[in-house]
């Protein structure tokens, strides 16, 4: 009983690559999960502003602003939140291309908070489902 035709390595190779090839049939048959739908909404006017981002995971990355008319890149200016006489906290996205005009105003604080805010109102749009009629 205890002599084999085969050495006992030889053995434990071939159970690794029948363990290896059954683990791949089956993840090939199971497929892959569907991405949720939101996932290809990737662009949107908010405040005034046309707004891109990509998606990693579930998570919103590479979120920035860009003009409607000109497609130029934006620019921030938070500066009244720096400013303690000012009455209003704000930041404005500004394009450089179209004489300096402000695109955009986000109310409340500096450019993070504006960014947040933007999130915010992404988040809204796909719990409510209303990028779906936008983009329709």
């Amino acid at each position: 009983m205890s002599s084999y035709s085969l050495p006992g390595w030889v053995l434990l190779v071939v159970f690794l690559f029948s363990f290896i090839g059954v683990v791949s049939v089956f993840l090939a048959l199971r497929g892959e999960p569907d991405k949720p739908e939101h996932l290809s909404y990737v662009e949107d006017f908010i405040h005034g502003a046309k707004w891109h981002w990509q998606w990693l995971s579930n998570q919103i990355v590479n979120l920035w602003c860009y003009c409607p008319r000109c497609e130029a890149t934006l620019v921030y200016d938070d500066s009244s939140c720096h400013n303690y006489l000012a009455d209003t906290k704000k930041t404005d996205f500004i394009c450089e291309n179209c004489r300096h005009s402000i695109v955009a105003s986000i109310p409340g604080g500096n450019k993070t908070y504006a960014l947040g805010a933007v999130e915010r109102e992404i988040d809204r749009r796909i719990r409510t489902g209303e990028y779906k009629r936008q983009s329709a």
